[in-house]
């Protein structure tokens, strides 16, 4: 499994085109949701313009191949940081915190 933070850089998002790249992301995230590539997807609340995102494939190219379909990665409008890991353990109840 891999956790992906993603952070934009805000200088290079072209002018007049941050709501139409966003909805563009959204759907790009969604899919990947859908199809059950990320486990858990979502912004983070103290940094603005950054996020997280959990990946269940399972290798790193795999996830590079997906990371490569978002509208931010061309122009290096966001910094991607993969990490691996191995989950030793999840909360029987880790649904609940869906939205909090």
């Amino acid at each position: 499994m891999f956790i992906i933070n993603q952070t934009l850089n805000a200088e290079k998002i072209p002018a007049g085109k941050g709501e139409e790249l966003f909805q563009k992301h959204v759907a790009w995230f969604s899919k990947h949701f859908e199809a059950g590539d990320f486990l858990l997807v979502g912004p983070y609340t103290d940094r603005e313009m950054a996020g997280i995102m959990l990946c269940g494939v399972e290798t790193r190219e795999a996830v590079e191949e997906i990371l490569q379909e978002d509208v931010y990665y061309e122009g290096s409008m966001a910094n991607y940081e993969v990490r691996s890991f191995k989950a030793g353990k999840i909360a029987k109840n880790f649904a609940d915190y869906e939205g909090k």
